[in-house]
This record gives structure tokens, sequence and C-alpha cells, in this order.
């Protein structure tokens, strides 16, 4: 039955609830999980100069000290003497968001474009069998801002949702091993993680605009975190190494992030959890100067909170190659990641009861399947990678590499939300993302 309500009577107030939950759901997911090269929301080792050229492999037979720090710390004892690295990486991402429905169809287009990840990190022998490392790096971060371009909800005016997000995730990380015998090393590390993250919407009032969509919503909160790791390395033989690692989880608590007026009212935190990770690798000297590297990663996305909402457990396959020739060394690697999205996500947020005048859950799943392609779009299962180093001294080799992803869409259909308000909300969402990546940086060893 079709009543056709006015719209300044029935539409704008449940357009407005509408909007205000996609914006902070939205905002709520977009945090770590547009940087994905190649494994979603974790950087892993796939951003730093010379391990980039392999696309991240680089667990059991690392080349930059940057990557035994934050990959395997059983590595380590890969690198004798004292070492040093410094690099950055400039990530280039192309978000749209494509709605369809009754509004017509709309394209929105990801402001959030470009991002700079620095990377440090050192080690240093200690007598024959112990090694320790040290090092800071951007673990995971965001990307999404449609403040000049809105996500439309519905048809009518005042249903655009001008969302702005970002998080960053500082890792600092302190690493040990021990060679025990000569072919078998192990180690443990510690990670301490500050996470910013600003979530909201910005924009204008006026006299289609319902009041509380646009400005006086974005807010920045902060917090700490720590998690550990273990890995191991075993010579096989002569030109054979494998390994193995575990990565616990990584929390964060967002304290006071959004609020509700859904009893009980008031403001609500946020528990969001890296999950934990496993890793399995071997690398392989097919000759003096030709190394391949293969490493299989399981991210248990099921098991961590807020992501579990939208994502389940990931296997990334990734495959690196690295080929010497004089004081050049040549690289190329190759990723391929499962897909990570639930078919059918949950109907609510980790803890939340509410967003807004808005009860969680709130016709069924369809909402989470909007910010599925709004917010956190990793969809891209292939990517490619080149390197390229140069020793311009015995002590010092620079890096540079470039990785690209390959285009691949999102699409969300939510017949639900129609059939719910009876209103001429979009029913189509699809996500189609591309991104690359290039980087340098200085690798010094004594």
């Amino acid at each position: 039955m079709n009543n056709n309500p006015k719209p300044t009577q029935k539409f704008h107030p449940i357009c407005r609830g509408v909007s205000t939950v996609l914006a902070t759901l939205g905002l709520i997911f977009v945090h770590q999980n547009i940087f994905a090269l190649p494994i979603g929301a974790n950087f892993s080792v796939s951003m730093k100069p010379a391990s980039g050229g392999m696309s991240g492999a680089a667990f059991a037979m690392p080349q930059e000290v940057s990557a035994a720090v934050f990959g395997n710390p059983a590595t380590l004892t890969q690198f004798p003497g004292t070492q040093f690295g410094l690099g950055a990486s400039m990530l280039k991402i192309k978000l749209e968001n494509t709605q369809t429905g009754a509004g017509g169809t709309n394209l929105s287009d990801s402001a959030a474009d470009n991002y700079v990840i620095p990377d440090a990190a050192f080690s240093r022998q200690i007598g024959e069998s112990w090694v320790i490392g040290a090092g800071i790096q951007v673990g995971a971060g965001l990307g999404a801002d449609f403040r000049d371009d809105p996500v439309r909800v519905g048809a009518a005016p005042g249903t655009e949702l001008p969302f702005n997000s970002e998080l960053l995730s500082f890792n600092a990380n302190l690493s040990t091993a021990k060679q025990i015998t000569p072919s078998l090393s192990i180690g443990v590390a510690a990670t301490v993680g500050f996470g910013l993250l600003q979530m909201g919407t910005v924009g204008q009032s006026g006299p289609d605009i319902p009041t509380g969509q646009f400005g006086g919503t974005t807010s920045s909160v902060h917090d700490t975190g720590v998690r550990f790791s273990l890995g191991i390395t075993q010579q096989v033989s002569d030109n054979i190494i494998l390994s193995a690692l575990y990565k616990s989880k990584l929390k964060y608590e967002f304290t006071d992030v959004t609020s509700t007026s859904v009893a009980p009212e008031g403001l609500q935190t946020l528990t969001v959890e890296q999950p934990s990770e496993y890793v399995l690798g071997a690398a392989m000297n097919l000759s003096p100067s030709w190394l391949i590297e293969i490493d299989i990663m399981r991210n248990l996305w099921g098991g961590a909170s807020t992501y579990e909402d939208i994502y389940k457990d990931q296997t990334a396959f990734v495959l690196g190659t690295q080929y010497k020739l004089g004081d050049w060394s040549f690289r190329l690697g190759y990723s391929h990641q499962s897909d990570q999205f639930r078919d059918e996500p949950n109907d609510s947020i980790n803890s939340l009861h509410g967003i807004g005048t808005i009860p969680l859950p709130f016709i069924g799943s369809d909402l989470i399947k909007i910010v599925q392609t709004a917010s956190t779009p990793v969809v891209s299962s292939d990517s490619v990678s080149l390197g390229i180093g140069y020793d311009i001294a015995p002590s010092t080799r620079i890096d540079a590499f470039g990785a690209y992803s390959f285009k691949e869409s999102l699409t969300r259909n939510t017949p639900n939300v129609d059939a719910a308000l009876e209103l001429p909300v979009s029913s189509s969402y699809r996500a189609d993302v591309t991104l690359w990546v290039i980087g340098v940086g200085v690798n010094f060893k004594y």
C-alpha cells in the first residue's frame, strides 16, 4: 500500500535517521581497509622499499632489516653486525561508489586519494647468537572522504551522505632473535600501537538539509594497544629456509566515539581489533644470484572485534623473486587474496546498541551491506609489483619499488531497506577500487 506521504511530513525524519546510521557505521569501518596492498587492513611488510618489490614475500628471507623487525623476528639472525633502514612509500587510491535505485544513478568519488607511509628500523648483533631490533612504521591506515561528492541514500534532497573519516595505526616494535643452532632461529617481538581515529560528517546546513546530518558530527579519538609476535626459521638445506609466524591481536578501545538516545542512552565505546595472523613461508636460492620466496598468510578477521561483523577469515598467497646482477638487484612479486567479505554481514556492530535515535539491529543487515561498499571496499584480489636495488657502496644500498592492485568491484543490493521504509531509497551499491604504490629507501650495514 502506498499512501504517498509528503516528504516534509515523513520522508526527511526517517531518511535523516538512515543517513545518520550510515554515516556513523560507515565511518566506523572505513578506518583501516582502503589501504589494501595486498591483504586488506594489514600492510604487513608489503610497503617496504625492498620487500615491496616482492609483494611482501619476506617472512623467511627478508632483504631489509625493517621486514625482519615487523615481519618474522626470527629472521633477524640473518642480519649480522649493525644495520639500519629508512624509507617511505606513497599510496594512491581511487575509490568510487555507484548508487542505483529510485533516486536514479549517482557516482561518488572519494577525495582521500593519496597517503605517505614512513618506515624506519635498525638491528644490532649481540655476541655470536643474539640480535635485537627496533623500528617504527604505519601498520594500517584509512582513506575515505565524500564531503564534496556525497553518497546518495535516497531520492529526496537531504539524503546525501558527505562523510569523512581517517585512522592511522602507528606501530613501534622491539624485536629479538636467537640462533639456537646453525640452522634454527627463534624470535619474539612486542608491538605498541597508537591509533588515531576521526569520524563524522562535514558540510553545510540549509533549509533542505536535515539538522544534525552535517556539521558537528565529526570526532577525533585515540588509543593505544599491544600485541606480540613469535617466529621461527629452519634451514633445511644449503639453499632452502622454512619459516612460521604467529601474531596476536592488536586491540584498540575508542572510548566515547559515538552517542545514542536509545536506552541506555549516552556515549558508547567501540572496540576494534587488528586480527591475529599465521604465516608460513619458504625461501629458496635457486642460484647464488636468484632467490624465490613463497608465503601463505591467514588473517582471522572472523575473530576480531568490529571486523567480524562484516569480514570473514582470509587467506593470502604471496610470491616474490629477486635476481642479483653485480651491484643491481631486480625484484618481482605477485599476491592473491581470498574474498574477505561476508555475504551476509551481521545486523549490528560490536557492542553498539544504537546510533543517534536509531536502534541496532535495524532493518536486518542491509545498512551494513551499504557500509561494505561505501566504506570498506577492499575488493582487489590480485596485485603485482616490481622493484630494483643498487649497491652504491659495500655498506649502502638504495631500493625502490612500485605495485599495483587490479580494479575490481563489490556490489550489494538492499531490498529490505526499500520494503521496510516504504521510501524511494537506493537499492544497489557498487564499489570500484584501484590503487598503486611507489616507495624508496636506503639500507646501511656496518
